[in-house]
């Protein structure tokens, strides 16, 4: 009786079967950088739908709700990757925000190498810009979906709000000078208000906020043409409460756009990321309804 009690205390505390398997990976970019992120796979043969996961400004691949979402996702068949961008984390800041649409290539060329066929790119905070831009550069016919989640809407109007015209305007013509000089890898502390101060060559500040960035989401959601969802949360206070509704409204030509908005979330939707992921994966299971999307799963 004894050895039949430990046996089924054994069976009973025994680790389950995973459901979702975790592997970190390292992606080289076509112009030679590595790159750091994270693989979520669900344990059954996953669906063709593959979901990239984009941080935003100072951020990385396992800050926020990415680990949930990343999880979640999984053991709904998708295979997901979280992935670095080349500027991720708070260091100086020297690249070009054009650079991103190779960073997200290589994500996207993975994700295809695991056998995903149709790609949602999700973007957090800045890095709904990158995702819109992305797809706006490169026309990628196997981006299925969109997702923005708490998008600051054009950066250069982000610094306006923050500090008004003439003080945003100021930092610009700064970086415009020292580029002039032949400087533009040079560091210059820029203020970023609620996010603290951070050094930025104007390299990377003209190409976020410049007269000629390309950054500019209400451009790039014109040439998106795919199902987007626009999720805000109302608590938020790091962007503008209209932004949902203005990137909309630049998409007017897409019937496939929807806002949703989240009662008490915040920026990074810390006390909101079951809800979150519930909201996300209905939408891309509804935007990509076909039985094609998840008969493997």
């Amino acid at each position: 009786m004894a050895v039949l009690l430990c046996a089924v205390a054994a069976i009973a505390q025994a680790p389950a079967t995973p459901v979702v398997t975790l592997a970190q990976v390292a992606l080289t970019t076509s112009d030679g950088v590595r790159l750091s992120g994270i693989v979520y796979r669900p344990a059954a043969a996953p669906s063709p739908v593959g979901l990239m996961l984009v941080h935003g400004f100072g951020a990385n691949f396992y800050e926020s709700y990415f680990p949930y979402l990343g999880r979640a996702a999984a053991q709904q068949g998708m295979v997901v990757l979280a992935l670095n961008m080349r500027d991720h984390d708070t260091g100086p800041k020297t690249s070009d925000f054009t650079d991103n649409q190779a960073d997200i290539a290589a994500g996207i060329e993975h994700l295809r190498s695991l056998g995903a066929k149709k790609i949602v790119l999700l973007g957090q905070s800045m890095g709904t810009n990158r995702v819109l831009y992305y797809q706006a550069a490169s026309g990628d016919s196997s981006v299925a979906a969109t997702v923005l989640v708490s998008g600051p809407g054009n950066l250069f109007q982000w610094n306006v709000w923050q500090f008004g015209q003439k003080k945003a305007q100021e930092t610009v013509s700064d970086a415009l000078r020292v580029q002039a000089e032949g400087r533009d890898r040079d560091l210059m502390l820029v203020d970023l208000g609620p996010l603290g101060k951070a050094l930025y060559s104007p390299r990377y500040l003209l190409s976020l906020r410049g007269p000629t960035a390309k950054s500019d989401p209400y451009q790039n959601i014109q040439k998106v043409k795919n199902p987007v969802l626009i999720l805000q949360g109302k608590a938020d206070k790091l962007i503008e409460p209209e932004i949902a509704e203005r990137l909309h409204r630049a998409a007017a030509n897409n019937p496939k756009v929807e806002v949703q908005y989240v009662d008490g979330a915040n920026h990074g939707f810390s006390s909101q990321q079951p809800l979150l992921a519930d909201r996300v994966l209905k939408w891309i299971k509804s935007a990509l309804p076909s039985k094609q999307s998840w008969e493997r799963h």
